[in-house]
């Protein structure tokens, strides 16, 4: 019989390097059981577009690489999906890395207290945000709504952000079978192919994202304060896809820039 794992829900947090919950499940000793939802019933009507679910079926092809091919892909209710997942394994904690969007939030408030209603033990990271919003507030305690007194006043003012976290060496994974496959997604789409020209022009996945970071830091720097406003110039650091992923994170991006 094997023993209970520890599900790690990847969310927004496609990667290994400087991920809090992976670093924490590792660090339990527990056989993690990787898994992404994909979950269009509470995303509504901000599910996502048809690049985005190009960008993602290459992005968790990588992840899943890198996890040895240990990730399971499902999609449907998440609360339904992890319950289920729960009931098959006997798992008893659900590490997870914080979203922020407003459904998101509501949806995973719900999940938590479902899950420690059942003695579920749940824990969330930041892995996204070098500040997150509760953190980061006016003197009377509400938010900042001009972005130059918010990042000057608000963030500048607080201690630098954490380190990046290394890339787990060990990682122990659940020794089930993995019937899913990304492929029964459906986030390609079907023909015409308009996806294909789009493809070669990027380098999807948490490698892809580091390359991408380093030629900007080495080209895009000099220059930075007007070349910005040009989309075709090097001075954009075109990490945006890989930062909404979380291919990589703010943090190791934050102390590269500054480093460099």
């Amino acid at each position: 019989m094997t023993s209970a794992p520890f599900i790690l829900w990847f969310r927004q947090d496609l990667r290994l390097t400087d991920n809090p919950a992976l670093v924490e499940a590792v660090k339990s000793g527990v056989p993690i059981l990787p898994v992404y939802i994909l979950d269009d019933e509470h995303a509504g009507d901000w599910k996502m577009g048809g690049a985005s679910r190009v960008w993602l079926h290459h992005s968790l092809t990588a992840l899943n690489k890198d996890l040895k091919n240990n990730l399971r892909c499902l999609k449907g209710p998440a609360e339904k999906v992890l319950k289920d997942i729960i009931q098959r394994t006997g798992a008893k904690t659900v590490y997870w890395n914080r979203c922020y969007e407003p459904w998101c939030i509501d949806r995973d408030k719900t999940i938590k207290k479902s899950l420690e209603g059942s003695s579920i033990d749940v824990k969330s990271f930041n892995a996204s945000l070098l500040w997150e919003p509760w953190d980061v507030a006016k003197d009377d305690g509400t938010p900042y709504k001009v972005f130059t007194p918010f990042y000057r006043r608000g963030c500048l003012s607080r201690p630098e952000p954490r380190a990046p976290l290394k890339k787990p060496k060990d990682i122990l994974f659940h020794s089930g079978k993995n019937d899913t496959s990304i492929d029964d997604l459906n986030l390609l789409p079907a023909k015409p192919r308009w996806d294909k020209p789009m493809i070669p022009h990027w380098h999807i996945g948490e490698s892809g994202a580091q390359k991408r970071l380093n030629a900007f830091l080495e080209d895009g720097l000099k220059g930075y304060k007007e070349g910005r406003n040009f989309p075709d110039k090097e001075n954009v650091s075109r990490l945006s896809p890989h930062l909404h992923f979380g291919e990589i994170s703010p943090h190791p991006a934050w102390h590269a820039a500054k480093a460099a």
